[in-house]
């Protein structure tokens, strides 16, 4: 995945704000779901109601994300410490994750979708990557300096007090070929396999285990339980979708950031070292390591689907 000299959408407003390119192929381990170390309506018109007529004066919208470990910008080549249940000292080395499907809330709770800016780069129909790694210390194996910290777009004219989107890639986006896909579908190390699809987050970590073939603990986000007869896309939904809902219904959306705090969701989780399988959480039903991490996320580890709207969620706050 190539990227032009200079972007008007790479962004260095934050020291933690990264870009990474593809690190690994579509599965480290010949693809088994969930185990990849073992195994807005896009129609433009700015209104939200998929009918092309551009009713009002349309607001360019521009959504602010942040990286952080327990209040500290996330950066590569950074330490942080007291992470987890074992108040592990860890390092990033990744950090992206998309989103899609974002609304805007009025007073009222009222949603309106945010018509996608179709960028070529960062945003497709109405799914947005958001990329914190710079290719540098721990992240070197991949990546480059670009970054993305933004979302943009467009809504009616109106007071928005509110924000709603999904952690995590569109059943009609998530199973397809990652070789001829779209920016930002293109990336390789985002995808599992096309059963299970793309890692609708990835955040890998190094610990500091002595042992060094047991410092890695990664979360990889995706659904699980995908069934189809062959490499071919699933014909149905996946049994265990796992996407989960942020909604935030005190948001200004030309002041207020979303940020994403990994020690904040990794709170009661052990990342001191790896239990079985694949180093950490890697959303299977049977990876114990992702027991103590759904409920941070609002999820149902055993159906995919959020609790109480994964109202629970402590992954994203606003700031």
């Amino acid at each position: 995945m190539s990227f032009p000299p200079s972007s008007k959408l790479c962004r260095a407003a934050l020291a933690a704000t990264l870009l990474a390119v593809p690190v690994t192929g579509c599965s480290d381990d010949g693809g088994q779901e969930g185990d990849d170390e073992t195994a807005g309506d896009g129609d433009g018109d700015g209104d939200g109601d998929g009918d092309g007529d551009g009713d009002g004066d349309a607001r360019a919208i521009e959504l602010s994300f942040a990286a952080s470990v327990g209040g500290e910008p996330a950066a590569c080549g950074q330490s942080y410490a007291d992470i987890g249940s074992q108040g592990t000292t860890v390092e990033i080395q990744d950090f992206r994750f998309y989103v899609s499907e974002i609304e805007l809330l009025d007073a009222d709770g009222e949603a309106t979708t945010l018509t996608l800016e179709q960028d070529g780069m960062w945003q497709h129909e109405n799914l947005a990557l958001l990329d914190f790694e710079d290719g540098t210390s721990l992240c070197q194996d991949g990546g480059n300096a670009e970054l993305n910290d933004r979302v943009r777009g467009t809504v009616p004219a109106g007071d928005y007090t509110g924000v709603r989107f999904v952690l995590g890639v569109p059943f009609e986006l998530n199973h397809g070929d990652v070789a001829v896909a779209p920016p930002p579908l293109n990336v390789p190390s985002m995808f599992w396999v096309w059963q299970s699809g793309y890692k609708f987050a990835r955040i890998d970590l190094r610990n500091d285990n002595a042992d060094p073939e047991n410092s890695a603990w990664f979360w990889h986000q995706g659904s699980t339980g995908c069934e189809s007869a062959g490499p071919e896309a699933p014909p149905e939904s996946c049994a265990r979708p796992n996407r989960m809902i942020v909604e935030f219904t005190s948001f200004d959306p030309d002041s207020d950031t979303l940020v994403l705090d990994v020690a904040n969701m990794l709170t009661g989780v052990d990342v001191s070292q790896n239990v079985a399988g694949a180093p950490g959480c890697m959303s299977a039903p049977d990876d114990p390591e992702c027991v103590e991490l759904f409920p941070n996320l609002g999820l149902s580890l055993d159906s995919g689907e959020c609790m109480d709207g994964c109202a629970d969620q402590q992954v994203f706050r606003v700031e």
